[in-house]
C-alpha cells in the first residue's frame, strides 16, 4: 500500500504564510480577510448572520491577505492582495468573482496575486518586498 502524500489545505498553507511573513517582516502588517468566514448556529441564525455581514460590507470574491505596505519601484502599488488556494490548485480553481477583485485591484495600483500554497505565495512575497526594503 502506497502512503499518499498530505497536502495541506488551504487555511494551513495560510496560515504558514503569515506565520512566516511576520518572522522575516516584523515591523510590517499582514492581515486576513475573512471573507470565506464559517457561521455557526441554526439556518436561520447563519442566514441572519450573513445578511448582517452584507449590510456590514462583506464583498463576495475579496481576496485572503492583505500586506499594508506601499512599494515604489518600476511598478509602484499601494499594497499586495493575495489570493490563496491549495497547492496544486490551478487557475480554473478562481472564482469569478475573485478574478475580477483581483483586476480591480490592479486597476486601482494595487498588486494583486493568487498562489497555490505555501511556496507560491512566498515568492510572490519576497519579490513584491524586495522593492519595499
Amino acid at each position: 500500500m502506497k502512503n499518499k502524500i498530505s497536502v495541506p489545505t488551504e487555511s494551513q498553507s495560510q496560515i504558514a504564510v503569515v506565520n512566516w511573513f511576520h518572522v522575516q517582516y516584523p515591523t510590517k502588517v499582514i492581515f486576513a480577510i475573512p471573507n470565506g468566514a464559517w457561521l455557526h448556529g441554526t439556518k436561520l441564525q447563519r442566514i441572519q448572520q450573513a445578511n448582517k455581514m452584507k449590510r456590514e460590507g462583506l464583498l463576495k470574491g475579496v481576496s485572503d491577505l492583505f500586506i499594508a505596505v506601499p512599494r515604489n519601484g518600476l511598478r509602484s502599488s499601494h499594497g499586495l492582495f493575495l489570493e490563496m488556494k491549495r497547492e496544486g490548485e490551478t487557475a480554473s480553481s478562481i472564482s469569478d468573482e475573485q478574478r475580477l477583485f483581483l483586476d480591480q485591484m490592479f486597476a486601482l495600483g494595487f498588486d494583486a496575486h493568487w498562489a497555490a500554497g505555501f511556496d507560491q505565495a512566498k515568492e510572490i512575497i519576497e519579490k513584491y518586498m524586495k522593492e519595499v526594503i
